[in-house]
């Protein structure tokens, strides 16, 4: 079992971020799954505040952008996660990270249970979920926290009682290298130490300064492996990894 975090570029368009995913697919058949990072298939694309503007950039489980990556999923026979801003019922907007399995078929979706992802001026149509759930691949027990999950002692009381082998953590995080490593890297550190799986952070890349891009494995607190935060790239990591 290989999980393949992707610090990807962010684009200017879904369907910038489609071909994108297409390409990586093609050349990293290895891996059982790539995971790309919070609101990934927006790319460049902002959250504005504004409700009608934000609506009309919202995808919906069954919208077209999300049924070409269930197709690419299953011609690649490779599974895929990737963050979006979901709507629901054409009416209520959330952070949302869909996991598709190597048939094309959704297999977990998991909404942001924080309220950190709203933007400023966001009304009562910017919703959060309220749980988190367990998915299988190969046998790997995983959970999704989305964004500022983590930053919660519930939502990390929540994950150490369904206890998966790791959490995937797709997150922006907006640092120079320097603050990262003298600051930042230590203090997400220490609040990771308190929950027991293992850790799998992704974060995009984006030429503006929006997302910092790399990729962490964290267990016990302890960077494990790394594909250090300044750069865009892919960091795999093996289930005996986590399971060490």
């Amino acid at each position: 079992m290989r999980i393949a975090l992707m610090s990807a570029k962010m684009g200017d368009t879904y369907d910038a971020q489609i071909t994108q995913v297409k390409q990586y697919l093609a050349d990293y058949l290895s891996v059982d799954i790539l995971c790309f990072g919070n609101q990934f298939l927006m790319g460049k694309q902002q959250l504005t505040g504004n409700y009608e503007t934000d609506l009309s950039l919202a995808l919906d489980i069954t919208s077209k952008e999300i049924l070409l990556m269930r197709g690419l999923a299953k011609k690649y026979r490779v599974g895929l996660g990737f963050g979006f801003v979901e709507k629901e019922d054409n009416a209520f907007l959330y952070n949302s990270y869909v996991i598709l399995d190597k048939e094309g078929q959704i297999l977990h979706v998991h909404r942001s249970c924080a309220t950190n992802w709203i933007p400023e001026g966001g009304d009562d149509h910017y919703r959060v979920g309220d749980t988190h759930g367990v998915f299988e691949i190969r046998g790997l027990k995983l959970a999704i926290a989305s964004f500022g999950d983590l930053e919660y002692m519930d939502n990390i009381v929540k994950l150490n009682e369904i206890s998966p082998d790791a959490v995937i953590w797709p997150i922006t995080l907006k640092f120079n290298p320097t603050e990262w490593r003298n600051e930042g890297l230590n203090d997400l550190a220490n609040q990771l130490k308190i929950l027991k799986p293992s850790v799998l952070l992704v974060n995009s890349f984006s030429e503006d300064d929006s997302a910092s891009g790399g990729a962490y494995l964290f267990t016990d607190g302890n960077v494990i492996k790394e594909l250090p935060l300044g750069n865009m790239g892919i960091l795999i990591v093996s289930d005996a990894e986590l399971r060490n």
